[in-house]
């Protein structure tokens, strides 16, 4: 937890910046998803918002591992979907494979399982991928803001 002035105010304070963090990350998607005329509000999204914003200094939340899990998730996805008939096993499979490379490139981020069965489900096309990415990098750039913000208001 950051250190403030006043003793009684710290998780207001930090709560406030967290849901206005929350609100600018969401609604930047929402904003492209609209010019792309997309819903690309993913309910993975949600849990790296929570991450980014409520836990900044998390191993889950460095830039990195949000990154690179996300690209991973999403091309074994893709590869699953195209190459198999989505069976059990082959989602199964998939999904150990993005948990061993999340380990090898020390990038984990939990949301990224979740953007994976997405992504096999069909919901997310290659078409979207760049939408996709933009918002996941408007989240993470919103998040280091308010993080810098948070920093400088709490500790003094």
């Amino acid at each position: 937890m950051y250190k403030t002035n006043s003793k009684n105010s710290p998780h207001l304070i930090d709560g406030i910046l967290t849901g206005i963090g929350a609100f600018l990350g969401l609604s930047f998607i929402g904003l492209i998803a609209q010019s792309v005329e997309q819903m690309l509000i993913i309910a993975p999204f949600g849990a790296t918002a929570v991450l980014l914003f409520s836990a900044p200094e998390s191993e889950f939340s460095k830039p990195w591992n949000v990154v690179i899990s996300y690209i991973l998730s999403t091309i074994i996805g893709f590869l699953i979907l195209r190459y198999s008939n989505g069976e059990w096993l082959a989602i199964g499979g998939g999904f150990g494979i993005i948990i061993m490379l999340m380990h090898v490139f020390k990038a984990i981020h939990p949301p990224a399982g979740a953007n994976f069965l997405i992504v096999t489900q069909g919901h997310i096309s290659l078409y979207l991928l760049w939408p996709l990415f933009i918002g996941l990098i408007t989240l993470i750039i919103i998040g280091i803001g308010m993080h810098k913000i948070r920093k400088k208001i709490t500790i003094r």
